[in-house]
């Protein structure tokens, strides 16, 4: 970066030191003959100085050029002739010779993947496609340099064919592309080289594991009482729904909240009644209006909106009053979000109060009047436009839940398949909604998050099986590990 001062070769030598002291952490017993497989580029540069400094060390590498050596340019030819001047064995192979490529890879104990890094544009096809099944398939682990060939750096989406590494050694930071599907599946274990420069590229993604919450989520005073603690408002609950509102307030109960009160629609009072024990129930009015708002909300220090709350004129009334009008925070999910799509985004941009929107991605795509395979194909943009039109904090549910707001982007590094059953984004509404009583509505999505996710872990048997009362019950465990943590 010349910007900085710093030669580009500098870099390259930084890079491939770093990831030779991972690869030779991690795989220290498999360095008897790395096959190092680079492309014509800069990603294949990196690769010639893994294989320069293990042969330094005393192991006998072999560097794999794919392509022709008279194309190589600036430091990636440089640190390629350096390898013939120290005598490490190197080879150039067609990209169309797969064969060739097979049968060199018989004899690997390590593969090093450093054909394409964060420059590729365009889907990997013909010989070099090859050159990654042929890595693919042989039967020793592999190492990518950065991002493994063919993973888009941004998306995490696979522009072609890409490698399922064992392990991604990347270079600055981490890239975003290797924290969403199928981009995680590819990666393996991700470890960051420091090459001594920032991150550069596309916005900055912050990775956020179980070792997070402890910073957002501390213990309370001793003299903490119900009241200290918050009241919460939970509505929802249509006739035949009323499961989803009983499970958001018993989540939040969970996560800590003093109390909870489920206002409920008139005609499901006498069936929610006969579910609860510990919650408290109040009847919403006939006619959803700001001033039955403000007087559910009073004494209440936030809402969650929409658990089972129904799509009728009477459902989609009360949303609109809550999401507009609570004077307090308020989490948005179910039933509330799929009201807000027909009303659009932006009107929330004149709530009375911070939300959290928190859209699995078919109701996100239904709030961005875009498909389902839209979203996930980029869900980092996704999570940004529903925030940016929104105006509020968001919590796009999936596998590698993303938070995006005023705050930023954040990345769930938890959780597990046997969360995907019906009823826990209830759980995460109301977890996220008794964490909004105490945090800002930015760290309560991601503690929310974070806290869900690692109840469902601990929760689970396997990767499946699991109901999400079992994820609700989990949260105490979970939140007193973290504490002692």
């Amino acid at each position: 970066m010349d910007e900085l001062g710093i030669a580009s070769i500098v870099l390259m030598e930084n890079a491939g030191r770093g990831a030779c002291d991972v690869i030779c952490d991690l795989f220290g017993d498999r360095l008897d003959r790395v096959m190092l497989i680079g492309g014509p580029g800069q990603n294949g540069g990196d690769a010639w100085v893994v294989a320069r400094r293990l042969a330094l060390m005393g192991q006998r590498p072999l560097a794999v050029l794919v392509g022709e050596a008279s194309r190589l340019r600036g430091d990636a030819k440089v640190n390629w002739d350096l390898l013939g001047a120290l005598g490490v064995d190197a080879a150039q192979v067609s990209p169309e010779d797969a064969q060739s490529i097979s049968a060199r890879l018989a004899d690997a104990t390590l593969i090093v993947d450093g054909l394409f890094g964060t420059g590729l544009d365009r889907p990997i096809a013909g010989g070099y496609a090859e050159a990654i099944a042929a890595m693919d398939a042989a039967p020793v682990p592999l190492v990518s340099l950065d991002l493994p060939s063919g993973l888009d750096a941004d998306t995490g989406g696979i522009l072609g064919v890409a490698p399922l590494a064992s392990l991604t050694v990347t270079f600055a930071g981490q890239k975003r592309g290797l924290h969403q599907y199928p981009g995680v599946e590819h990666a393996g274990a991700v470890r960051v080289a420091d090459i001594g420069i920032p991150i550069e590229g596309s916005t900055a993604a912050s990775l956020w594991t179980s070792e997070d919450l402890r910073v957002l989520i501390g213990p309370r005073e001793a003299d903490a009482h119900k009241g200290s603690n918050g009241h919460l408002l939970v509505v929802g609950g249509a006739p035949g729904k009323t499961g989803a509102a009983v499970l958001a307030g018993r989540a939040a109960f969970r996560a800590g909240a003093g109390l909870v009160t489920i206002g409920a629609r008139p005609d499901s009072q006498a069936a929610l009644e006969e579910k609860v024990v510990e919650l408290m129930t109040a009847a919403l009015p006939e006619r959803a209006s700001q001033a039955a708002v403000q007087a559910l909300c009073e004494g209440k220090r936030a809402v969650v909106l929409g658990p089972g709350l129904g799509l009728d004129v009477l459902g989609r009334a009360w949303t609109l009053a809550f999401a507009m009008h609570a004077p307090i925070p308020a989490v948005v999910d179910a039933d509330a979000l799929t009201a807000l799509a027909d009303e659009g985004l932006s009107a929330l941009r004149g709530a009375a109060a911070p939300r959290v929107l928190t859209p699995h991605p078919g109701e996100a795509a239904r709030l961005l009047g875009r498909s389902t395979a839209d979203v996930q194909a980029d869900r980092y943009v996704a999570a940004e436009l529903l925030a940016q039109e929104s105006g509020q904090d968001v919590i796009l549910k999936g596998a590698r839940s993303i938070v995006a707001g005023a705050g930023g982007l954040r990345v769930c590094a938890e959780g597990t398949p046997a969360l995907g059953v019906a009823g826990t984004g209830d759980v995460l509404s109301g977890v996220v909604g008794a964490l909004t009583m105490s945090l800002a509505p930015f760290d309560a999505a991601i503690a929310g998050a974070l806290l869900h996710a690692l109840a469902g872990e601990a929760a689970a048997v396997g990767d499946r099986g699991l109901i999400a009362s079992e994820v609700a019950d989990a949260v105490p465990a979970v939140l007193a590990a973290q504490l002692q943590a």
